[in-house]
């Protein structure tokens, strides 16, 4: 039985929401789980998490049993592991107790490394009795999952590691990386093995392929002709020339604060790669969807002058980067949407990475807030309730204005005490990246779906569950 955890990449089904910690712009992710976990006989089977900053997560599902434990391992398994100062960022790995072998992808300044280690290559040695143990799946009796992780998992990420130390100081020697946006979505990528030293019964990583380039964090720059609201005179803003701050105060999630030529702060929102339902192996793409949402309401507040829609995150431009090449560009793993060509754009053949926002959603969920609350201040909680649904119902009003909805599809991106955010001054807002944007003959089908799903939604979330919740605190 077979077992990853990822912070990042594959593939969706149904989706449910599950109690997850809140999240800030470089904070752990808003967990949300999707797709049916299964095992193929050719293959893993694959999960996705995905949070409200658009990062997504894959699994492959094995003895450690239920989705939800699964999804907390989401969370804690990509790790950063210290050696001489400089973090190893693991972002996932897999391991096979019954055949002895396991892998795992990790950045070491700046340079992508997965390195393989199989029960042939270093038998024998003392560093298989050592590793062999750090194989197991199953959880033992009253293990809790960070536990397991804790004993299993981050001693295996050292010890491979620090075997492979030699080869990787050669590689990815001590020096300035990941300055700037065009250097995450070039990262050169080694794929190592260990070996075994047969003189002197000692184990090393031994170059297998590379260098080749790839994008950081699953990052895929696409064709401008993928997006179909693109507008005609959206600033460029060259990948090259965004500097990337405050990267080392979370190496787990990707970049989100960059910094312009001219000093500008920005929030970077991402090209992502796309994502593979199980069941029917539709190729799908939620980073694309999601700026095409925000590219429409940039749109749509140029056109009807809308202060709100306009207040909640403006598009400043795209950044756009130059074609990785041949051997990385649109692999299997990514699908570009039918949409308008280039040309009708005005535009020529660019490659977008990604849009610039002037903010992006920050705050607590209101389940967190809710859970924080004090008996003594139940009476004050349910008055501001009030305040809080006349706030989500004046900004749902605009968002539907614009075709933009939370409800309308066959998933739970709904609104609900996740997907409302309080910022520090008391304010709800809903979170826009768990929006669905309606586009032609879909729109005018969804339209009377959506806005009946997220009218329904709020009163439930209003009436029903925030009462019930604060009543448990009197």
């Amino acid at each position: 039985m077979k077992f990853i955890a990822t912070f990042l990449i594959t593939t969706v089904g149904f989706t449910m929401a599950l109690p997850s910690p809140d999240f800030q712009a470089i904070d752990e992710p808003l967990i949300i789980y999707e797709g049916e976990c299964t095992t193929q006989n050719d293959g893993p089977g694959f999960c996705i998490y995905t949070n409200s900053q658009g990062n997504e997560a894959q699994c492959m599902c094995d003895s450690l049993a239920a989705h939800a434990k699964v999804a907390y391992l989401v969370n804690v398994m990509s790790a950063v592991r210290y050696f001489d100062d400089v973090p190893h960022i693991v972002r996932y790995g897999m391991c096979d107790e019954k055949d002895e072998n396991c892998w795992m992808l990790f950045w070491r300044n700046g340079v992508e490394f997965t390195i393989d280690v199989g029960k042939k290559d270093v038998y024998g040695t003392a560093f298989y009795s050592i590793w062999q143990p750090l194989l197991r799946e199953r959880l033992e009796t009253g293990e809790t999952v960070k536990d397991h992780l804790q004993k299993q998992w981050l001693p295996l990420c050292d010890l491979i590691i620090s075997h492979s130390m030699a080869t990787l100081q050669r590689l990815a020697p001590n020096k300035a990386y990941w300055v700037t946006l065009r250097d995450y979505l070039h990262t050169p990528s080694y794929a190592l093995k260990l070996v075994t030293n047969t003189e002197h019964s000692e184990v090393y990583a031994e170059v297998m392929k590379g260098p080749e380039e790839k994008g950081a964090y699953g990052f895929q720059p696409v064709s401008i002709g993928a997006f179909r609201n693109m507008p005609n005179d959206i600033k460029h803003y060259a990948s090259g020339d965004l500097v990337v701050l405050e990267k080392e105060k979370n190496w787990k999630v990707p970049p989100q604060i960059v910094c312009t030529s001219d000093g500008h702060v920005c929030y970077f929102k991402a090209c992502k790669r796309s994502t593979t339902t199980v069941e029917t192996g539709e190729l799908t793409n939620k980073s694309l969807a999601n700026i095409e949402l925000y590219l429409e309401l940039f749109k749509h507040s140029q056109r009807l002058r809308n202060a709100y829609v306009a207040k909640t995150s403006t598009v400043l431009g795209i950044v756009t980067d130059i074609s990785l090449g041949s051997s990385t560009s649109l692999s299997a793993g990514q699908i570009l949407p039918k949409r308008t060509k280039s040309t009708e754009t005005g535009i020529s053949d660019t490659l977008v990475a990604g849009i610039l926002l002037s903010s992006i959603p920050h705050g607590q969920s209101l389940a967190k807030v809710t859970e924080q609350a004090e008996s003594t201040a139940v009476a004050t909680a349910i008055e501001q309730s009030r305040c809080w649904k006349s706030q989500i119902e004046e900004n749902i009003a605009e968002f539907h204005s614009a075709g933009i909805y939370w409800g309308g599809e066959d998933d739970h991106f709904n609104i609900n005490q996740h997907t409302i955010l309080i910022d520090a001054e008391g304010r709800a807002s809903l979170d826009v990246d768990m929006a669905t944007l309606g586009n032609g003959l879909a729109s005018e089908n969804m339209r009377p779906r959506g806005i009946a799903m997220d009218t329904k939604a709020i009163e439930t979330l209003f009436e029903e569950w925030l009462p019930n919740e604060l009543s448990k605190r009197k």
